[in-house]
């Protein structure tokens, strides 16, 4: 545990500062409880839960029109809360509904629950030391996950479970991907991986349940559900990329954002990060044709780092699972700067977009630079 010491160092402070600091914010007097931000608890939360309710009634296409959103959010949480976006794609009603069922406060603590056990098991196909399972709960982009109320930790325990059940469990693993509709921007080298590796049964079960959960999507809501989350709430997603003031700079360790916060136009920000992409994607199918074990954590930290370069749209909660098998790495033996440099990802996005600075956007493709050229694989002790 000597080579995890310094992220113990960081995780201890962060929690010992930042829970503190964020419990005293709390105002308990409304019907749901806000922090010093003004959002409520669970903050994103509030809009899979919104998902939820609108899963069990008619139309729930309507609320990407974001008018009619923000109207039926009122009876909720007041006039003039804070603007929110309902643009995840429909796949999401289905995950959502059985929470809607539930009120607020008891929903998020199912939800958490859920998060935090789902990471737990997958965290365990990977190690049987529950001092790094600790670790990671605690890690960053965890801490940041769970108090914004995202799928992130869900969502990491599916890209850890699809990357140790590749080989193993193709039809398995290929079925879980179909789950990351709900933020496609997570799978987008995923595909990739299984072509490279020869992965076909897998490719075909990622194909088969992604193909499945929009059909009876379109199935319960109808086909137009689908035509107006192209039209309208890809449009609503796009608005924090486009949004002049920059409000999710601190929060997106992408190239793009980075960009976006020092006055890159989006044109050119946006051809910037086509090209990361594109190199991301290239290095992902240069180690993966050489079919590398599912335990291999050289290649899958390289893959999972390539992933978080490859979109202009990714949070600091979703690089979780970069985490996760950085810290496996750097456990079982891989040098101590890039794999500490991903853990700690989410805070210093954080400290350089408040400040207005580029720079950790390139962590992830440096470290898969770095990574391209080892030769001796490490892999889970």
């Amino acid at each position: 545990m000597d080579r995890l010491r310094l992220l113990w160092i960081g995780a201890g402070l962060t929690l010992l500062i930042f829970v503190p600091a964020y419990c005293l914010t709390l105002s308990l007097g409304p019907a749901i409880p806000r922090d010093g931000t003004s959002l409520v608890v669970g903050r994103d939360f509030l809009n899979i839960w919104m998902y939820g309710r609108a899963a069990w009634q008619a139309d729930p296409a309507r609320y990407y029109d974001m008018p009619t959103y923000l109207a039926a959010l009122g009876p909720v949480v007041g006039a003039g809360y804070p603007g929110q976006l309902w643009s995840y794609p429909p796949v999401a009603l289905l995950i959502a509904a059985p929470f809607g069922l539930l009120p607020y406060l008891p929903a998020l603590s199912l939800w958490t629950a859920c998060g935090i056990v789902g990471f737990t098991v997958a965290l365990r196909l990977w190690t049987r030391d529950w001092r790094i399972v600790a670790l990671l709960l605690a890690a960053p982009a965890a801490l940041i996950g769970l108090m914004s109320g995202q799928f992130a930790l869900l969502a990491a325990a599916i890209l850890l479970a699809v990357l140790r059940w590749r080989e193993s469990r193709p039809w398995l693993a290929g079925g879980l991907v179909g789950l990351l509709l709900v933020n496609p921007q997570l799978a987008l080298l995923i595909p990739l991986l299984f072509v490279a590796t020869g992965n076909w049964r897998a490719f075909a079960a990622a194909t088969l349940s992604s193909v499945t959960l929009a059909g009876v999507v379109a199935l319960i809501w109808g086909i137009d559900i689908w035509h107006i989350y192209i039209a309208t709430g890809i449009a609503n997603q796009s608005l924090v990329l486009s949004d002049p003031d920059h409000l999710a700079g601190p929060f997106m360790p992408t190239l793009f954002m980075n960009l976006r916060v020092i006055g890159v136009p989006v044109p050119a920000a946006s051809a910037l990060q086509t090209a990361l992409a594109l190199l991301a994607a290239i290095l992902v199918w240069l180690r993966f044709r050489q079919r590398p074990a599912p335990d291999d954590l050289r290649a899958n930290l390289l893959f999972l780092a390539c992933a978080v370069s490859a979109t202009p749209y990714m949070l600091s909660y979703d690089t979780l699972a970069l985490a996760a098998v950085a810290v496996l790495a750097l456990a079982a033996g891989e040098g101590r700067i890039g794999p500490s440099l991903a853990f700690f990802l989410p805070l210093l996005q954080i400290v350089a977009g408040m400040a207005g600075l580029p720079g950790p956007g390139l962590i992830p493709i440096l470290l898969a630079l770095h990574l391209s050229g080892q030769q001796k694989n490490i892999v889970v002790n």
